[in-house]
């Protein structure tokens, strides 16, 4: 778990721009993480810029054009709530409650 808190925190400074005190994604360096990060999130590649604006309003929640550190942790909080429900969904009921792919059962 601590490895996969490293990689998170170092993802997001793989794009993050310095200003001033705090590092923050602009709205390019956002476009940038979530293509390459996370390219599965587009079914349809005429979707991607659509879908990437929407996404910059909804985590840009002091509406300052930037997604900060805070912003972008619950932006991962969200997607990791989304992967869940997907796994329950996509879990046959004798599975579920006994450990999963994702993980063991804690």
């Amino acid at each position: 778990m601590e490895e996969s808190l490293d990689i998170i925190i170092n993802t997001f400074h793989k794009y993050s721009v310095r200003r001033g005190d705090r590092d923050t994604l602009n709205r390019k360096k956002f476009k940038q993480f979530m293509i390459e990060e996370m390219p599965k999130s587009f079914k349809k590649e005429e979707e991607k810029e659509k879908i990437i604006n929407d996404m910059m309003k909804e985590v840009d929640t002091n509406y300052d054009g930037q997604v900060d550190f805070n912003e972008f942790v619950a932006l991962i909080g969200n997607i990791l709530k989304t992967k869940h429900e997907e796994s329950h969904e996509n879990a046959s009921s004798s599975v579920h409650g006994q450990g999963s792919s994702n993980g063991p059962n804690l």
